[in-house]
């Protein structure tokens, strides 16, 4: 039982750690590459556009100082970003000052030329908010000043770290892990984009508690959509729509008629050429709305078979109806509008009332009802007497016709049965003036144990089995001594 419960769980966690590391995979590459395209692209706003102005003015070659330094200063002038730009060849430093030797040329730009390193970039030693791109151009070099801050506005998000760097410097970035780079040819530039150690991990803890919640709301809804009951549901529905609920009939017999006087109209659901119990779906269409439309087509085929059939104009047919469906006023008037528009329905039809919940409680608002039902000729019934939620206040207070008696108080296989509970209702049913049928007739036994207490109205197999329109039809054709 336990590895039972641990099992799932053990799924949960092991399918949580993979979604997380592809969530964090797909997470950290999409951050990467838009951060390194970020940077690409300020990088080639900022050095590589007046590297190429630079590069294709061929004046910057003669010794023309001051015209190189207006030259420069346009370039500057036309990049915002750029701090400033400077020019060193012959060991001068120009630009900036007509063309003369200016200030003293920092060891760490003698160390570039020095070495005839192509390209350095580099965070000023002496001012961290400057960054520093030193290229060789010709027999001079050119150095483009930016503040790192614009990078770093620039690039920034909560997850990843990035480094910039030029292809000479080989020093290890030991601080990011899970690094993706891109090497920019054209600036000779290298751009990594990662993870310190603790966002890493940070990001694959929040990611795995996200996939552990997403597995199990995954789990819980499919569980939930193929729950036995929701399958059922949503079947139920689909065969609303598609007709599939038909009646069957189960006569009942007058004993002292000798003929069938009615009949209980019981849903069935025709479904792939199967016919389906009502065990196995009533008390979950009950709960729903569609048992009003379901009820409501029964009634139309049923009297409309019965219109066909070789049968007595008094033969009556009863539907079950919830106190539900009794109290939805809208269901109600549609009954009646039905009753008024199909005069051979007058008189003829029987609303049995069966209650799983205790809806009974609103007994002022099922009298009033059930008034303007019998104004039209409805018989009403109570089903089931003595059990569930029917009692004697709701038999005395509401305007029934007939009561049913339950099976369980005819049939020796039910301990009630030996009680003097079947008399008693007898005795009740006649008190109150109904007509009373009992169920569940199947043996001569308990035939002869109703006919003792002089109850008429019987149903059940020893009578009557329930069957589809065509059957009924038929047996009112090849009996129809029974059914006149």
């Amino acid at each position: 039982m336990k590895l039972k419960k641990i099992f799932p769980f053990m799924i949960a966690i092991l399918l949580s750690a993979l979604l997380s590391l592809l969530i964090s995979h797909i997470t950290i590459r999409y951050i990467e590459q838009k951060q390194i395209a970020t940077i690409e692209a300020l990088l080639d706003n900022v050095i590589y556009k007046p590297k190429q102005h630079i590069e294709h003015l061929d004046n910057l070659q003669t010794n023309n100082d001051e015209e190189n330094e207006r030259i420069l200063d346009l370039i500057d002038r036309k990049h915002p970003e750029i701090m400033g730009i400077s020019y060193i060849k012959n060991g001068k430093y120009y630009y900036g000052n007509n063309g003369s030797i200016s200030n003293t040329i920092p060891n760490y730009i003698k160390d570039v030329i020095n070495k005839n390193l192509p390209v350095k970039f580099f965070t000023d030693p002496y001012n961290k908010n400057n960054l520093i791109y030193i290229f060789k151009y010709d027999n001079g070099y050119y150095i483009i000043n930016f503040y790192s801050k614009l990078l770093n506005d620039f690039s920034h998000n909560a997850i990843t770290n990035y480094q910039v760097k030029d292809n000479n410097d080989k020093s290890p970035m030991s601080f990011l892990y899970y690094s993706l780079t891109n090497n920019i040819k054209h600036l000779h530039l290298v751009i990594t984009s990662g993870l310190t150690l603790n966002k890493f991990i940070s990001l694959l803890f929040s990611s795995f508690i996200l996939s552990l919640l997403c597995i199990y709301t995954i789990s819980f809804l499919l569980t939930s959509f193929f729950d036995s009951k929701r399958v059922l549901n949503r079947k139920m529905k689909k065969a609303v729509i598609n007709n599939e609920f038909v009646p069957f009939y189960q006569s009942i017999y007058s004993a002292k008629q000798k003929k069938f006087i009615a009949a209980e109209v019981l849903c069935r659901w025709h479904s792939n050429g199967l016919i389906i119990p009502p065990s196995e779906f009533i008390s979950d269409l009950e709960k729903t709305n569609d048992i009003k439309e379901v009820t409501f087509t029964l009634i139309k085929k049923s009297f409309a078979t019965i219109k066909k059939s070789n049968i007595n104009k008094d033969f009556m047919l009863s539907f079950n109806f919830t106190v539900t469906m009794l109290l939805d006023e809208i269901f109600m008037n549609k009954i009646i509008s039905f009753i008024k528009e199909n005069p051979m329905v007058k008189n003829r039809i029987i609303i049995e009332l069966t209650e799983s919940e205790n809806n009974f409680i609103y007994l002022n608002e099922i009298n009033k009802i059930m008034h303007q039902l019998k104004k039209e000729s409805v018989l009403l019934s109570i089903d089931d007497v003595g059990t569930g939620y029917s009692n004697l206040i709701t038999i005395q207070e509401l305007p029934f016709d007939i009561m049913k008696i339950d099976r369980c108080f005819i049939s020796d296989k039910f301990a009630v049965s030996k009680s003097n509970m079947l008399e008693t209702l007898a005795i009740l049913g006649d008190s109150l003036n109904l007509m009373i049928v009992a169920e569940g007739i199947e043996t001569i036994s308990e035939l002869e144990k109703i006919n003792s207490l002089n109850i008429d109205l019987c149903q059940g197999f020893y009578y009557s089995t329930p069957c589809n329109s065509s059957e009924f039809i038929n047996r009112t054709i090849s009996e129809p001594h029974l059914y006149k």
